[in-house]
């Protein structure tokens, strides 16, 4: 391991025990951290992808929330997440929901699909999502309720647009409806069983 790249680190490893791995993928090398934090009311790991530059400098292109637990254990919202690494391909899993009685917090699911370059950088293929920002009964006057109630009136159509493109910002992906979201949940907490099976491994 590189000198300058220990230098790097060396915060890191004083305040935490973070695991890292090495990749090589066309002949660039990537690092995978893994980190766990324990803030106010919210515990979890995260992982934080990097690329190792000619000068040794370490750029972040990405992270991932492997598992975010937030609130009580009688209401909280939970986050989980997953990677998998398929050649110069990554898939990102993020599944979003709740626990116990809280009901302004999200419910849904994400696939983000990246690729390496050849020249090392990352290029984004395709993000899907399904978000409900709330549970169906905490606002029924908000546009969420369209994805549920077809928009009937011009108006309700414009509400509707304008929750997908709020969600689309927020959560950075492609909203899908109906079958294509059912299919996008039932995917991602597939990958997120890998996950669990992998680490009884």
């Amino acid at each position: 391991m590189k000198r300058c790249y220990l230098l790097l680190l060396l915060p890191v490893l004083l305040f935490s025990k973070p695991q890292i791995e090495h990749l090589t993928i066309h002949d660039n090398d990537f690092y995978i951290i893994t980190d766990t934090y324990d803030i106010y009311d919210s515990k979890g790991r995260v992982m934080k992808f990097y690329r190792e530059e000619n000068n040794y400098d370490m750029t972040h292109l990405f992270h991932l929330t492997l598992e975010d637990k937030t609130g009580t254990c009688s209401a909280r919202s939970v986050q989980e997440g997953h990677y998998e690494i398929n050649g110069s391909d990554i898939l990102l899993y993020t599944l979003w929901d709740r626990q116990g009685r809280i009901y302004d917090v999200p419910y849904g699911a994400r696939i983000q699909h990246y690729h390496i370059q050849s020249n090392g950088t990352l290029k984004l293929l395709e993000s899907r999502l399904y978000v409900e920002t709330a549970a169906k009964s905490f606002d029924k006057e908000s546009a969420m309720r369209f994805l549920f109630t077809p928009p009937q009136s011009e108006a309700d159509k414009k509400a509707l647009e304008g929750y997908v493109r709020s969600v689309e910002k927020q959560y950075k992906g492609k909203f899908v409806f109906g079958k294509e979201a059912e299919a996008l949940i039932k995917e991602v907490k597939a990958a997120i069983d890998r996950k669990h099976r992998n680490l009884w491994r």
